[in-house]
């Protein structure tokens, strides 16, 4: 053992880089498992999730928490919604798949359902009732006529 490692202290803990695990996570989209990995963070840590290291630990919160707001605006909220909606619909395993197409239905790029306002509703109903008032005598006596 040389004189540089003796004088070294036994328990060397690497402090973990709280801002690289939020851009790696939040902006590019890695894996907390690997981000959190590279940002110095134990395996343990790694494997338990984000969700615990949030609730542990208040300086990765607050990373987390200011990397979010400096990066979420309305012009990368809407793609990341998309997205999001994309994936669920084309995972067959999701159960939220059919909810992801109602509300990715909505846009006003697709606009793929009927609005289901009360208009809609009773104008359906008067059309029906008009159109109910004449009614063709010749599908009666095709009915009749049957055996």
């Amino acid at each position: 053992m040389s004189a540089q490692e003796a004088q070294k202290p036994l328990s060397d803990t690497k402090v973990p880089d709280y801002k690289l695990l939020a851009r790696m996570v939040i902006r590019e989209g890695k894996t907390f498992k690997e981000s959190a990995l590279a940002a110095g963070y134990s395996e343990s840590v790694a494997v338990s999730g984000l969700k615990r290291l949030v609730a542990d630990s208040s300086p990765a919160a607050d990373a987390i928490r200011k990397e979010s707001e400096a990066f979420i605006t309305l012009d990368r909220l809407k793609p990341l919604a998309v997205q999001r909606l994309w994936s669920e619909i084309t995972d067959p395993k999701s159960s939220l798949g059919i909810k992801a197409i109602e509300i990715a239905g909505r846009f006003k790029e697709t606009d793929w359902f009927v609005k289901s306002g009360g208009e809609v509703s009773i104008g359906v109903f008067a059309q029906l009732s008009e159109a109910g008032s004449v009614i063709d005598a010749a599908a009666d006596l095709t009915l009749a006529n049957e055996p």
